[in-house]
């Protein structure tokens, strides 16, 4: 898949550049020892801003088994990472989610980031009109401003309904239901006298002697004995909102109406919009903010990163996420001598995730947490929080093991990092997926990479800058 639009890609750009940037990042961490890879791999996160707007951030470039940090790499002035046209991926648990391409690098208070367009993934577009497909489908009305019920006589359409001299309906087949008489339809729709709504309830006005096939109407309304008139129906439960209402003359519009159902089909979205829609109502159902982003010339496969969790199985594992959180919390303030939580304290604000990051269909859960502490304020005479992470792995018995875990609070932010868990991303295609996070202190904003093994898990690189 080539990811950049430019007069060349990333790789062949970025190749140019590799012998004579190895020797400045000496600080950079290394990766387990794996085969030679095919080129560079820009890695990125797309921030989703208040009102609407997007931005990129950069993050790693892997080269030859190998971080450097993309905020500086190559920087002539602006970072290779964030060249005009270059186009990333974004990724949701592993998946496409949408592409990216930069249009404009920019440098805000000292660090790079850039503006550019952003396209959903296709395949969104695909399963939404899949979804309509199943859809059944709705008429049209021939007026879709008349939102009045139409009638229909049985065995045929609107239209072939015809009156006999005496503007009674033509008689039918004895089984057939009788119809109030006088009912029939008016030669125009614009006669101010027909009614606009027929009820099916026997009249004792004219009627024709032979059993007849007029309209019928399927309403739970009662019908009042011996009477058609208007006031007669509209007596019957009032607060019946799907009840017939008899009127004659032209209808008054309707002001407080809900909008007919075949109006609001005629204003669906286009697909493209309706897969925007479906991007930011599921990020801002998760609490999400953004996406791993990654930028590779070379043909990589992706694959889904998610472990799927019912809701049951989901409660159950947010509670034991949230009690090694205490857990860690209350080591914390023993440590750091803290203000003290009470023993009742539960976690309430958290972000939980699952993912499988090896195929083995076993979870990695991650939980980052928010802990306010009532009544205690900070160095800056703010409200104090504690902030934990959390990662775990299952054991035999399915119950999380904890294998990693920090903590900080309000007053420490220069010592240890509050991390927010991104996602998880298979940063140098290999398969695997690792850990992406951004990381808080006093100073800004850093993003971190982790790799997790069965009983650890261990930092591979960090650097970025975000603002």
């Amino acid at each position: 898949m080539l990811l950049s639009f430019g007069m060349s890609s990333p790789a062949q750009v970025l190749q140019d550049h590799t012998h004579g940037q190895q020797t400045q990042q000496p600080d950079q961490f290394h990766g387990p020892a794996k085969n030679a890879k095919r080129g560079p791999r820009a890695i990125g996160v797309v921030e989703m801003l208040p009102g609407g707007g997007m931005r990129l951030v950069p993050v790693a470039i892997w080269i030859d088994d190998r971080f450097y940090d993309a905020s500086l790499y190559a920087a002539n002035p602006e970072p290779m990472a964030v060249q005009p046209q270059t186009v990333y991926q974004a990724t949701d648990y592993g998946e496409p989610a949408g592409l990216f391409t930069v249009t404009t690098p920019k440098e805000v208070n000292g660090n790079w980031v850039a503006d550019g367009a952003w396209k959903p993934h296709l395949a969104m577009d695909e399963k939404l009109a899949q979804q309509a497909a199943k859809q059944p489908k709705k008429k049209a009305p021939a007026n879709p401003d008349d939102d009045r019920p139409v009638l229909h006589r049985s065995g045929s359409n609107s239209s072939s309904g015809s009156q006999n001299s005496s503007g009674t309906a033509p008689a039918t087949s004895a089984g057939s239901s009788s119809s109030t008489a006088g009912n029939t339809p008016p030669p125009s729709d614009n006669d101010p006298d027909r009614p606009t709504l027929k009820n099916s309830s026997p009249s004792t006005s004219t009627t024709s002697s032979a059993p007849s096939s007029g309209p019928t109407l399927a309403d739970n309304t009662p019908k009042a004995a011996n009477s058609s008139s208007p006031s007669s129906l509209s007596d019957t439960n009032e607060d019946d909102p799907g009840r017939p209402v008899l009127r004659r003359g032209k209808p008054a519009p309707a002001t407080t109406q809900p909008e007919p159902i075949q109006a609001k089909a005629a204003k669906a979205p286009t697909p493209a919009e309706a897969a925007q829609t479906k991007v930011m109502n599921t990020l801002a159902t998760l609490g999400r903010r953004s996406f791993p982003a990654i930028s590779d010339a070379g043909n990589y496969e992706m694959r889904s990163l998610l472990y799927a969790m019912g809701s049951s199985e989901r409660v159950d594992k947010s509670q034991q996420m949230s009690a090694l959180a205490m857990d860690e919390i209350r080591k914390f303030i023993a440590q750091r001598h803290g203000p003290a939580v009470p023993k009742t304290a539960t976690i309430a604000d958290y972000d939980l995730r699952g993912f499988d990051l090896d195929y083995s269909n076993s979870p990695t859960l991650v939980l980052t947490a928010k802990l306010p502490v009532v009544g205690a304020k900070t160095l800056r005479s703010a409200e104090f929080d504690y902030y934990v992470t959390v990662v775990a792995r299952e054991d035999i018995n399915g119950t999380p093991i904890k294998i990693f875990s920090s903590v900080t609070d309000s007053n420490h932010l220069d010592a240890f990092s509050r991390m927010e868990i991104i996602d998880a991303v298979d940063a140098d295609a290999n398969g695997r997926g690792d850990l992406l996070f951004r990381q808080y202190s006093d100073t800004g904003i850093s993003y971190g990479l982790y790799r997790v093994y069965p009983y650890q898990m261990q930092k591979v690189f960090e650097g970025g800058s975000g603002i």
